[in-house]
């Protein structure tokens, strides 16, 4: 039986669709997600819950994307070191990867910290 690639130039549309489906699937699952989360928080009844949540949500998007920039990135450009025998270079990418997404972590951590509006100990409490 002969080898097929995915990436065959006769059926680039299927392959697109074969790549791409497993990817709209994830974001439409942690959409889903996000809305369940919206719509649980919003039977409270307080604005702010939500609110919170809401903007919430793209902070997470966004180091979920970090993650996967240093996660698949990485796992391919190791996959492809260790495929040419150079297990050397496959450990520096790791060690790299991860200590790239902590330091990314810490810094997106102190932006956010000292980009705070207010404190919630500094708002005044409904009674």
């Amino acid at each position: 039986m002969a080898e097929q690639n995915v990436f065959d130039l006769n059926h680039l549309n299927r392959a697109y669709l074969k790549l791409a489906l497993p990817v709209a699937s994830g974001m439409i699952v942690t959409l889903l997600y996000n809305l369940a989360d919206t719509w649980f928080i919003a039977q409270t009844g307080n604005t702010e819950l939500v609110a919170g949540v809401s903007l919430c949500a793209p902070v997470f998007t966004t180091l979920m994307a970090f993650g996967n920039i240093y996660g698949q990135g990485g796992s391919s450009l190791i996959s492809r070191m260790l495929g040419k025998g150079d297990g050397e270079g496959a450990r520096r990418a790791s060690a790299f990867c991860f200590y790239i997404a902590i330091a990314t972590g810490l810094a997106m951590s102190i932006l956010m910290i000292r980009t705070m509006d207010g404190r919630p100990q500094d708002r005044p409490q409904k009674k």
